[in-house]
């Protein structure tokens, strides 16, 4: 293969760190080395590279300053590769942590990411790649050591002219923690290098195969590896500039090659669908007819397959519908036919829908194709209810068989609305920590559930805690939410009640947003998230309550606020009467108006004037004194 431009890389990582705030990390080492091995490669990635593991800050400076100095416009692509912890100073901004790191001085002692930055903006790269995988001081669940806070990496893109290309890509989310393997007896890379090595040396970045591992085409494959893995993070993609960035080559593989390993073929308009009893393949062509992408789905990974037959006047369509995930045109996994494939597209339908029904467990439908209307091509995919038996201990799983579905398909729209209630109720008792996770999914609960479901797996035979509102959630779904081993696993709910379902979390989360239960930004949330408690008397941090817990506190605080207002009032009309009261006998002491009952001049008015006073001023201090403690708690609040 021809050396083509120069491609460079610079790798730098650290695993211990003198703060003692920060913890020690196990795989930027093997991180840094398992990449440095894959960009060395002389057939597919040709990179110079240049590595740092456990530096000091002013080295980290050095290092990176030079590397981007000595870029030229000719390079093919500058990659510089983070492996470290991310921390944020007051205003929050993002420092990479190395040896010589304190909390307290980053700006001495921290490698900046406005000056990284700055380096790239000042050099001539026109072709750079930022990976960071940075990491914070913490732990998610077991095995899993959190590693990234996901401080405000857009400082790494921000104010960049549009003629640099310049691509960032995140091991997180903003708000988000990515993570590594802290329980394996081997030191694995982090989910994220992981992915982002195996899906270039092994050629699963290159989508559409056409010999070149993109930017984009890494980010996709790294973020379908991450989300369907143990971790929780959702790794982000940030860049500016035009035009394709490519990161590697890659051995090609032409779409004939796979197609003609596969058993179903049914070709359509601009593109295939092939099924071999494993994997559905839907692959697009160009109006040339040349490859253009392929996307594989695996049966475990589908909840449905519709279709709608093509007319003379009317073009048809196959769809395979992913779980957790609601129909539309635009799927990926959507192609377009003519009349004439209609056969060819219902044998696969058939084919499809019956290797769905025995991965999930579920009674053979009908033989007959679904057909639909473009009206309702629209309406998501049903689940037989599930019955929802008293919980037990996941180690000691309930053996209670579930009914048997009822024959034959249930209502669509009947499943739709339970699946929306059931939603609408799951959604008010998970936390909001746990919540915001589900948002970031854009509410794909299955997607969202698959870390969870895999620690739940873990924690079977041990003991381990699982929270509670789990078990609830795959009461609903089934063995979306449980693992093999668990009454809860032994059903699967049809597309219908699944989509319901997910459409009920969103409504619930939309509602309480609107409700102003807590903020609808994230970054706003993820603040939000850290404030105390005490004043709404919740008895747990606000990422540890739930959405009923917030509605109860809301009107506690509400009933609590017109209890106060009722006093307050009351504390302010009986002072201003008696101060009214007051400035009349004042005026009856300066005027000499004291008489007693039959309209006579009193004999002591003196007495009688200091009396009064003392009877209206006593009660009037008091109420003075309540009212300044009011205002002060008041100002104080």
């Amino acid at each position: 293969m021809s050396a083509g431009p120069p491609r460079r890389a610079l790798l730098l990582g650290c695993s211990t760190f003198a703060d003692p705030s920060l913890a020690r990390l196990r795989s930027p080492r093997t991180d840094i080395e398992e990449l440095a091995r894959l960009l060395r490669d002389p057939d597919h990635c040709r990179y110079e590279v240049a590595t740092e593991v456990d530096c000091s800050s002013q080295r980290a400076r050095r290092e990176i300053e030079s590397f981007f100095a000595g870029a030229t416009f000719g390079d093919a692509m500058n990659l510089l590769y983070l492996t470290c912890h991310g921390v944020q100073d007051n205003q929050g901004r993002l420092y990479f942590a190395f040896t010589d790191t304190e909390r307290d001085l980053l700006g001495s002692t921290a490698v900046s990411a406005e000056w990284v930055r700055e380096c790239v903006h000042n050099s001539r790269s026109k072709a750079t790649l930022i990976l960071v995988d940075c990491c914070f001081s913490g732990g998610f669940i077991k095995g899993m050591q959190a590693r990234s806070g996901g401080p405000n990496v857009e400082t790494l893109v921000q104010d960049m002219p549009r003629s640099t290309g310049l691509a960032v890509l995140t091991a997180s989310g903003e708000t988000e923690a990515s993570f590594e393997n802290s329980e394996s007896a081997d030191v694995r890379p982090s989910y994220f290098t992981d992915a982002l090595i195996n899906g270039i040396s092994s050629g699963a970045a290159d989508r559409d195969r056409d010999g070149r591992v993109t930017v984009d085409e890494l980010y996709d494959h790294i973020y379908e590896q991450i989300v369907n893995g143990p971790s929780p993070q959702r790794p982000r993609r940030l860049g500016v500039g035009e035009g394709v960035l490519v990161v590697a080559d890659a051995p090609t593989t032409t779409p004939s090659a796979e197609i003609r390993r596969t058993r179903l073929l049914a070709h359509g308009i601009q593109g295939w669908v092939s099924f071999d009893g494993e994997t559905a393949i839907v692959g697009k062509l160009t109006l040339a007819n040349k490859p253009k992408g392929e996307h594989r789905f695996p049966v475990g990974r589908l909840s449905g397959v519709v279709i709608k037959h093509a007319t003379r006047l009317q073009h048809g369509f196959l769809q395979l519908v992913v779980g957790g995930a609601a129909p539309a045109a635009s799927q990926q996994g959507t192609l377009d036919f003519t009349k004439s494939a209609n056969e060819d597209m219902a044998r696969l339908h058939d084919a499809i829908q019956s290797a769905i029904d025995a991965t999930h467990g579920r009674p053979p439908l009908e033989p007959e194709p679904t057909v639909i209307s473009p009206a309702a091509a629209s309406i998501e995919p049903t689940s037989y209810p599930p019955a929802a038996p008293p919980w037990t201990s996941p180690a000691t799983p309930d053996t209670t068989a579930r009914p048997a579905a009822p024959a034959g398909r249930p209502d669509p729209r009947a499943d739709r609305r339970n699946g929306e209630r059931d939603g609408e109720q799951a959604a008010r008792i998970i936390p909001m920590a746990t919540l915001d996770g589900l948002a970031v999914c854009q509410f794909d609960v299955v997607r969202w559930l698959a870390p969870w479901r895999q620690h739940w797996a873990q924690a079977l035979g041990r003991p381990a805690t699982v929270p509670v509102w789990l078990p609830i959630i795959a009461q609903h779904i089934g063995g979306h939410a449980a693992p093999p081993g668990t009454t809860a696993s032994t059903f699967y709910p049809t597309p219908e009640y699944l989509v319901g379902f997910c459409s009920g979390m969103r409504t619930t989360w939309d509602r309480a947003t609107a409700d102003r239960l807590f903020p609808a930004d994230r970054s706003t949330l993820a603040g939000w998230m850290t404030y105390p408690t005490d004043w709404l008397s919740l008895g747990k941090p606000f990422a540890a309550a739930t959405i009923d817990d917030l509605a109860t506190a809301r009107r506690r605080a509400r009933r609590a606020k017109t209890r106060q207002t009722a006093l307050r009032t009351v504390l302010w009309v009986a002072a201003s009467l008696f101060l009214i009261m007051e400035i009349g006998a004042i005026g009856a002491t300066f005027q000499g108006d004291w008489t007693d009952e039959q309209g006579k001049p009193i004999g002591n008015p003196v007495a009688v004037a200091i009396a009064a006073h003392l009877m209206f001023l006593l009660p009037l201090a008091g109420l003075s004194f309540l009212i300044a403690l009011d205002l002060r708690r008041s100002r104080r609040k």
